[in-house]
């Protein structure tokens, strides 16, 4: 489709504000929630806007799912590399991100879940990250020194719990949840590390930290 020539009085859309604008959709409504309209609305320009950058609405949906790739897993892949070959750092790295919530978006995991169960696109997409995030705890405890089976066995109960977490939409104080890394730690890893913090400040300050 030739690309109309229109210029927009408002701004100059990028590709990446139609993908941002889609991801909070998708976030809040799911993906029956993105449509051209409702996309030209949020960023201020007209619907043949969309055009510039897109020939149909699938090439935004390969987009999302390409940002949500990125979005949710590199800072864990970033994380886990700058703690060097350390199996103990590398795990509290993964903690740290999972903690901070400032990167990783738990509800956009829960969309493409979602999304996932009725397109088959989305749903290989999907196999194929989880699948490389579970290698990714894997090879941490393997650094850790456990052994084959028992490394993927703790990779996978370490992910499935807390997709678990995000699926079932569990509403914990986080008062709660720092409360209970330290027996996190100690059951996924078997170290004691975290054991003698008293406070929820000193754990938040361990995992920050270490």
């Amino acid at each position: 489709m030739a690309k109309p020539n229109i210029k927009d009085s408002t701004k100059a859309i990028k590709m990446n504000d139609w993908v941002e604008a889609a991801r909070k959709i998708i976030i809040k409504d799911g993906v029956t929630g993105i449509n051209i309209r409702r996309l030209a609305k949020i960023l201020g320009v007209t619907t043949g806007a969309f055009y510039w950058h897109y020939s149909n609405m699938e090439q935004l949906y390969e987009s999302i799912r390409q940002d949500w790739i990125i979005r949710n897993t590199e800072p864990f892949t970033k994380a886990i590399n700058q703690a060097g070959k350390n199996g103990w750092k590398q795990y509290m790295a993964y903690v740290r991100v999972l903690l901070k919530e400032d990167e990783y978006i738990p509800e956009y995991d829960n969309a493409i879940r979602d999304w996932a169960h009725s397109n088959k696109r989305t749903a290989e997409i999907l196999k194929k990250t989880e699948t490389f995030r579970i290698e990714q705890l894997r090879k941490i405890f393997l650094a850790l020194g456990f052994k084959d089976r028992s490394a993927i066995v703790r990779a996978n109960v370490t992910y499935l719990s807390q997709t678990g977490y995000n699926a079932l939409r569990v509403i914990e104080p986080r008062e709660n949840r720092l409360k209970n890394i330290p027996y996190y730690a100690e059951v996924l890893t078997g170290r004691k590390d975290l054991k003698h913090l008293k406070t929820v400040k000193e754990i938040y300050d361990f995992v920050l930290s270490n």
